[in-house]
């Protein structure tokens, strides 16, 4: 089981477009070019529609991509699960990766600002 630091403060603050994209810079600058075309695509789906979920969906995606990588040895650990996952050949190598996967995303989703 992966023992996190406890920090103060999260990688990304409030989830707001400027203050997301320079968590992204920081945890993952090769993401940055995916981060800002799919925002320009959120946001003009959003500015066609009128509809606001859309940039929320965006916004917690993002958000829950530099939770995960704001921890290097979390984001390592994450990566060999699923990996594990996919290689297994066997339900209960699977299913406990699976488990610690789960654990992983819910740990990350609770740290994120509320929506």
């Amino acid at each position: 089981m992966i023992r996190e630091p406890l920090r103060s403060k999260p990688p990304v603050g409030d989830l707001e477009d400027s203050v997301l994209r320079a968590a992204v810079l920081r945890v993952a600058p090769d993401a940055l070019t995916t981060f800002d075309t799919q925002q320009h695509h959120v946001r003009d789906l959003c500015s066609r529609n009128g509809d606001p979920a859309p940039v929320r969906m965006f916004l917690r995606r993002w958000g829950m991509f530099v939770e995960l990588r704001s921890c290097p040895r979390r984001a390592a650990r994450l990566a060999r699960l699923e990996l594990t996952v996919s290689e297994a050949t066997d339900i209960e190598t699977a299913r406990a990766a699976a488990q610690e996967i789960a654990l992983i995303l819910d740990g990350a989703t609770r740290r994120l600002p509320a929506p």
